[in-house]
């Protein structure tokens, strides 16, 4: 064995090595990056827009991501908002919060009698003490939990900020990024590698631009539909319609079903019944006009396969898996649909010799 393999095998448990330790103290910011990447991503075709009108690749990547911030924080400051206002006026009145929560077990209590037989008075004083004893209990951790969000926080805007520095660079060089990984390919590979690369942008503009594009339309359209309702913070709902129609399985019901619940509970029915048909309304758009328009067509990604690479990753390793798991499933279709090319392309070659 000569001195140069042994130089080759050094190299290469030094390379490994190294790169362990790069995984292991940039480990913290794993999720920043991801969501870096996610960023950059949504925001190529407007960079691309801005870049063809200002000719200034800088000014088109700084304007980009200083649209994606001033939006954040108008959303950030607005939710921060009503959470401060509801939390304060939980901490200064927690009696009043418990004699709501009575009245409101009071109502649902009187309801299911009218269905289901039983000793009204010994299950309502059971439920009294329990929503007694909750309320005691867990009013003054409030205070604590706050305290830890507003702790907290400044790290949260950090790794924002962090991720928005990121995006800017990625848009800036992202397409050197791809060329240089180009030259690491084989010549005789080269064509199909980037039919692959081709392929894959087409399923995650589906998965990620398209789908992005559907929920932001059916958040702005939740947003007037509220307002005009005249539900209270009909912003932040409408955040949360947005946020939560990109997660399958949750979906617009995770927001108008307990929204309907809440006008029922207070017996407002007129009030429960215009937001539930606005949001079965919504819903039908986003699922039946919006979503197969935007998604199928232009990503051609199956229904199933945005349900099963949005929702199954989440609820493995968490937030993170919003990026990972379209990425992998994505990656996996895309290597499905070049090869059975590849092999339609190979017939057709042996047809014609």
């Amino acid at each position: 064995m000569g001195s140069g393999d042994n130089f080759s095998k050094f190299t290469i448990l030094v390379t490994i090595f190294v790169i362990a330790i790069a995984v292991y103290i940039t480990e913290p910011f794993f999720s920043v990056i991801l969501f870096s990447f996610l960023i950059a991503y949504l925001l190529v075709p407007l960079y691309s827009f801005l870049e063809n009108r200002t000719k200034h690749r800088r000014i088109a990547a700084a304007a980009s991501v200083l649209l994606v911030l001033t939006l954040f924080v108008l959303i950030g400051i607005r939710i921060i908002y009503a959470i401060v206002t509801e939390v304060s006026t939980l901490l200064s009145s927690p009696e009043e919060v418990q004699l709501l929560i009575l009245d409101i077990t009071n109502r649902v209590t009187r309801i299911v009698e009218i269905n289901v037989p039983f000793n009204s008075p010994n299950i309502i004083s059971q439920i009294n003490h329990f929503i007694s004893g909750l309320t005691d209990t867990y009013f003054p951790p409030t205070k604590t939990l706050v305290v830890f969000l507003t702790a907290t926080l400044p790290f949260y805007i950090v790794a924002f900020i962090v991720a928005l520095i990121f995006s800017y660079y990625l848009l800036l060089t992202g397409d050197k990024l791809i060329d240089q990984i180009l030259n690491f390919v084989p010549s005789k590979n080269e064509k199909e590698v980037k039919l692959f690369l081709k392929e894959l942008d087409v399923i995650y503009s589906g998965l990620f631009r398209q789908h992005f594009v559907a929920s932001a339309i059916i958040g702005i359209i939740a947003l007037v539909g509220l307002y005009l309702l005249g539900v209270p913070y009909s912003s932040v709902l409408a955040s949360f319609v947005f946020l939560l129609s990109m997660y399958p399985l949750i979906g617009l019901p995770g927001v108008y079903l307990p929204l309907t619940a809440y006008y029922t509970l207070l017996q407002d029915y007129n009030k429960a019944l215009e937001v539930l048909i606005f949001s079965v309304a919504l819903n039908a758009l986003q699922d039946y006009y919006l979503r197969p328009k935007l998604v199928e067509k232009k990503g051609a990604v199956h229904p199933v396969m945005t349900i099963l690479a949005f929702g199954a990753p989440l609820l493995v390793i968490g937030i993170p898996g919003l990026v990972i798991g379209p990425a992998v499933y994505g990656f996996l279709l895309a290597l499905y649909r070049i090869n059975l090319k590849l092999k339609e392309e190979e017939k057709v070659t042996l047809k014609e010799k």
